[in-house]
């Protein structure tokens, strides 16, 4: 290829960037029950739908645009993302709103991934992990970074500020790609399902444990704002300097895990439930202690952007023939996972109380835990660099 693989990867990053930014209206379910006037759980369920389109298109919309050439697909999503959002910016309807939300999530998928196939393909031999971490760090960036921007935005200035960053920085990435990116065949091949492969024990144990994970990780981190404001008392510019710094160190911890996976890859995978599980009981335990909190917070913002990698490097291990439908499955079990997170815990936190948050985090990564161990170590499963 003609072009720099590096600079193409680039402006792909700072494009998952853009379209992962709807994500952050997390940081403002509060405002969204203000302005919309309904409770915390439907709040919540209205955060969530984004996610639970996800979940369901990621299996078969990939597919549908893997033909197609890739710069004109990246600017045909980024187009219905910049005029989604600018009609949620103006509606004062919950319906309308979530109408625009779920369209454009119907093409999430497809950006996210092409954009890691794409990736994986120019990547220079030995580099594939860190192009794949790259385009992670932008979902990563997009969705924990943005959420300090956006929960600032929301609780100074409301609800529609902060749609309206989010409608800004989805333009900006669409005039990115129309403008510096080249044009690039898609796959010429007839797309098949690789039905056997989907069907498989270890295909079907080893999801079925990997989603566990994103279901614990956001059924605390989508409602730690909220835990942050009632029981640690931190509110306003306070909570957004804390939000940034999590996306921080969130963002090592996604560099951190592609890392970890190419050295040991079942280690990290094990270890990693083991500690995200005790950070949740710690949570527990030391809530009414602001400095505990505190530092229990930063490492879970690297325990949760380490998730990214470990969830994408588990389907893509077994899926090894078929790396869109594997990044489809991926996007499927990520997005699913924290729109279940989101529904579980609005309910958790309206019937329980915010501190119930950390219990149901616990048993959903303690599930993933045993089902992973199971597959990894009893069934076997190949994994890419073991």
């Amino acid at each position: 290829m003609k072009n720099n693989p590096k600079i193409l990867l680039y402006i792909l990053m700072l494009a998952t960037l853009g379209i992962n930014t709807p994500l952050s209206i997390v940081g403002i379910i509060s405002q969204i029950s203000t302005y919309f006037n309904t409770s915390i759980a439907v709040s919540g369920l209205y955060v969530s739908s984004f996610t639970f389109t996800i979940a369901i298109c990621g299996l078969f919309v990939p597919a549908l645009f893997s033909k197609f050439e890739r710069k004109t697909t990246f600017i045909s999503i980024l187009a219905v993302f910049a005029v989604s959002n600018l009609a949620i910016v103006f509606s004062t309807n919950l319906y309308v709103s979530l109408i625009f939300r779920i369209l454009s999530a119907v093409f999430y998928p497809a950006f996210i991934s092409i954009a890691l196939t794409f990736c994986e393909e120019i990547a220079p031999e030995g580099e594939k992990q860190d192009y794949i971490t790259k385009i992670l760090l932008g979902i990563s960036v997009g969705s924990i970074v943005g959420l300090p921007i956006t929960t600032g935005l929301g609780t100074i200035l409301g609800y529609q500020a902060a749609m309206f960053w989010i409608f800004a920085i989805n333009f900006m990435t669409l005039i990115l790609i129309m403008t510096f990116f080249p044009k690039v065949p898609g796959k010429s091949k007839t797309f098949e399902l690789p039905v056997s492969a989907l069907k498989s024990k270890e295909f079907i144990l080893a999801s079925l444990g990997i989603v566990m994970m994103p279901i614990g990780a956001s059924m605390v981190y989508n409602y730690m704002p909220y835990f942050l404001q009632t029981v640690s008392h931190i509110y306003t510019y306070k909570l957004s300097i804390l939000l940034f710094i999590y996306g921080v160190v969130s963002i090592f911890g996604t560099w951190l895990g592609g890392k970890l996976i190419v050295y040991r890859d079942k280690a990290t995978l094990m270890i990693f439930h083991i500690v995200c599980g005790a950070v949740f009981a710690l949570f527990y335990l030391f809530a009414d202690y602001l400095i505990p909190v505190l530092i229990l917070f930063l490492i879970f913002g690297i325990l949760d952007g380490m998730g990214y990698n470990l969830i994408q490097y588990i389907e893509t291990s077994v899926l090894p023939e078929d790396p869109e439908i594997a990044n489809g499955v991926f996007l499927s079990i990520l997005n699913g996972g924290i729109a279940i997170g989101i529904a579980i815990g609005g309910f958790l936190v309206n019937d329980f109380g915010v501190m119930s948050i950390f219990v149901g985090g616990l048993i959903f990564l303690m599930l993933a835990f045993v089902m992973l161990f199971y597959c990894i170590y009893v069934l076997k499963i190949s994994l890419k660099y073991s």
